[in-house]
């Protein structure tokens, strides 16, 4: 009796059951990048999450015993992994999806949307696209249009659905990289040799990212190696451009974590004396751009330690660039020079903390530029620099239960700069702060996976007056092949220290008095269309409609005196986006149209925004075969006006198409392609500004050769295991 009796009290606390944990990380297969906002779920039970910012998640009360965890995210394929739940003791497992195409990206061979309403365009095929910066990247992007002025190495700016450039916010690694006086990026100096992704989400983002967001966000992701590397690539092409590069990485399990590092350099140089035909109303006949030469070098290193959820991750880019000035047709400025030198270093650590996702980015970052002329074709010689300073940090945190995921955050800004552009008086720095929540809910019903986004962001500025308070709601509904999507939100974009402060010139004149540009209401909805079958093609399309309304929109107009200032305006943005791609056995065709109607909403302003383009569009084939690969690229856009409220001096619409040929190969453990592409194959005279010509037909021939000796050695372990 006393032994069954002890036997039966020593089986006991062993049949006990305790409830487990479950915890791991979700990332997109390939680019290794986490996935935000996926619904992580039991099967055949009740309990569900969703995951963090930075792809972490954590199920609790799960039943010990071999459990099955669904795992489904928008524009990924859904996965079913098994975990082993132990009585009262955590597990923890890495789970990898496979992303899904939802809609085109007419210059990537394959362009994916990471987010709805957002395009992603991932490493593979930034290469195949033999993109020299991210201006080249986003070329094509619906919605999207990138003037450049003039040939390469000449600065780019970027517009989304007829913004203007400083109400798009560009990211570098989440450090913003707009200009600290001109609120504006230049992409020409992000080169895409360092790139990993980059990401476009248009529309009103301040909800999430704050100023700058108004029109949307550009947000460019460095490069991980995923094992050892070691490259080099060079390249010539018309108008003298050269280029030369190299970058030298690896990544391996250490006793730490999996450990990574990159080192790239790039050198490009380009003459840029192109000839280009004369307008009508200048003269006719043809000329020489002169004084458009461009030279510029990139430095880029990385380093990172991953641990299961854990990350740390430090960073250091360095970017300078010498180009001549040359100024409008009209008034050639053929000894006006330019320099620009960006120094920046930033960390970020992610990691799970008293039962939350956190994360901690940091950044620091120095911009310089200089502008001479020592004899200018209008007012007097001028030699003016500018020099910034910034530093910034930004903290979040993520946790939820069941269905609902609520994430929180914080940020901080200084920036402190000194130019001879601004008038004396004007501020030498400003302060800027935020406050952000979000939530994210995910469910089903009717068939329907469900996810609705609700946030809003509180920014503080010294330089304006209270704060801005910018809410947003987005929503997705998908169905099998289908995904609804809507959203409903509102932006701002303080006016530039540049519009308000710059010295006074030559019928030129600043305003201090400028408000804020704000959207009060932007309502947008689209539908997205993935892997429909269509014979031996498989289809993908999406479209978007939208409307915004824009007040207080920062323009330059004259006045009475012809004396040209910046002013606010009510303008009314609306349009649509429609693309769509059909993969074929061997290649791909298709295409995006894209109308954006940005109008004054002014009794003494009627019609278009100058040089908004109403209507743009893309398209683009590529075919493999033989070890060959062929792409054909065109981009149109539509007539604009030049200038404000007036239907005179149209600019014409006009076509631009590129031809590529590439050729990949093999020899021992070196491979490599070649590249020869044709720009401008028509040979058509175009210009996006008036007196900013674009050159004609060119050419370019690279090379890339790349050592890979072996798989990648990172662990990417998508069985369960326990968490260090």
């Amino acid at each position: 009796m006393a032994l069954a009796a002890c036997a039966v009290l020593r089986a006991a606390p062993a049949s006990a059951q305790y409830p487990a944990e479950v915890r791991g990380r979700v990332t997109e297969a390939g680019s290794g990048a986490a996935v935000a906002g996926a619904r992580v779920e039991v099967v055949g039970g009740s309990l569900a999450t969703v995951t963090a910012p930075d792809g972490g998640f954590a199920l609790r009360g799960v039943l010990p015993g071999r459990r099955e965890l669904r795992v489904t995210a928008f524009a990924h394929r859904e996965r079913t992994v098994a975990v082993e739940a132990e009585n009262g003791r955590t597990a923890w497992v890495a789970i990898t999806l496979q992303p899904r195409v939802l809609a085109l990206d007419p210059l990537a061979v394959r362009a994916e949307r990471a987010a709805p309403g957002a395009t992603t365009i991932g490493r593979a095929e930034i290469e195949a696209s033999g993109a020299a910066d991210v201006a080249d990247v986003l070329r094509a992007v619906p919605g999207v249009t990138v003037t450049r002025e003039g040939g390469p190495g000449a600065p780019a700016r970027i517009s989304i659905r007829g913004s203007s450039a400083d109400q798009v916010l560009v990211l570098l690694d989440g450090a913003e990289v707009n200009n600290a006086l001109t609120g504006d990026a230049d992409l020409s100096t992000l080169p895409a040799g360092v790139v990993e992704r980059v990401t476009v989400i248009p529309g009103a983002q301040s909800a999430r990212y704050g100023g700058r967001a108004l029109a949307g966000v550009v947000s460019v992701e460095t490069r991980r190696p995923r094992g050892a590397e070691l490259g080099v690539q060079g390249a010539m092409g018309s108008w003298g451009a050269r280029s030369a590069g190299g970058s030298l990485g690896g990544a391996a399990p250490t006793r730490l974590g999996d450990a990574t590092a990159l080192a790239s350099a790039e050198w490009r140089s380009a003459r840029g004396d192109f000839r280009f035909e004369v307008p009508a109303f200048r003269g006719g006949g043809t000329a020489v751009r002169a004084n458009g030469d461009a030279e510029s070098l990139s430095l880029f290193a990385a380093a990172g330690l991953a641990r299961g959820a854990r990350e740390l991750r430090a960073r250091a880019e360095a970017f300078a660039v010498e180009r001549g000035m040359p100024g409008p047709i009209g008034q050639p400025s053929p000894d006006a020079r330019q320099e620009q030198h960006r120094i920046a270093a930033g960390l970020s650590a992610r990691g799970p903390l008293l039962g939350l996702a956190w994360a901690m980015d940091a950044d620091v970052q120095r911009q310089a530029a200089g502008y001479a002329d020592p004899d200018p074709p209008l007012g007097s010689p001028y030699e003016d620099d500018v020099r910034a300073t910034a530093a910034g940090i930004a903290l979040s945190a993520s946790g939820g239960a069941g269905a609902i995921t609520l994430t929180g955050g914080g940020e901080l800004r200084g920036v402190r700069f000194r130019s001879t552009m601004l008038a004396p008086g004007a501020p030498d720095g400003q302060t800027l702060g935020a406050a952000w929540l979000q939530g994210r809910w995910s469910g089903a019903a009717g068939g329907w996976a469900l996810d609705v986004t609700p946030g809003a962001r509180a920014d503080w500025n010294t330089l304006l007056r209270g704060a801005a308070l910018s809410p947003r709601v987005a929503s997705v509904a998908a169905r099998g092949r289908v995904a609804l999507r809507g959203a409903v939100g509102g932006a701002f974009s303080p006016p530039s220290l540049a519009d308000q402060f710059f010295h006074e010139g030559v019928l030129v004149r600043p305003n201090p008095a400028l408000r804020p540009e704000r959207v009060r209401l932007e309502v947008e909805g689209g539908i997205d269309l993935r892997d429909v079958p269509l014979g031996r093609a498989v289809l993908e399309a999406g479209f978007t409609a939208f409307r915004a309304d824009v007040d207080d929109m920062i323009l330059w107009f004259p006045d009475h005196q012809f004396v040209w200032s910046p002013q606010n305006f009510d303008v009314r943005r609306a349009g649509w986006e429609a693309a769509a791609r059909a993969r074929l056995p061997g290649g791909e065709l298709g295409g995006s149209v894209s109308h954006a109607a940005v109008e004054y909403d002014s009794p003494a302003l009627s019609g278009q925004v100058a040089y908004r383009p109403r209507w743009t569009a893309a398209a683009q084939g590529s075919a493999r075969a033989a070890g060959f690969g062929v792409e054909l690229r065109a981009r149109w856009v539509g007539e604009r006006r030049s200038a404000a409220g007036s239907e005179l001096n149209l600019l014409p619409a006009h076509w631009l198409a590129d031809a590529a040929l590439t050729r990949g190969f093999r020899a021992g453990a070196w491979g490599g392609d070649a590249r020869l592409e044709v720009q401008n194959l028509a040979d058509a005279s175009a210009a996006m500004l008036v007196d900013y010509p674009y050159p004609g037909r060119g050419w370019s021939l690279g090379l890339r050769l790349r050592r890979e000796p072996r798989a990648p050695a990172v662990r990417r372990a998508d069985t369960p295991n326990k968490e260090p």
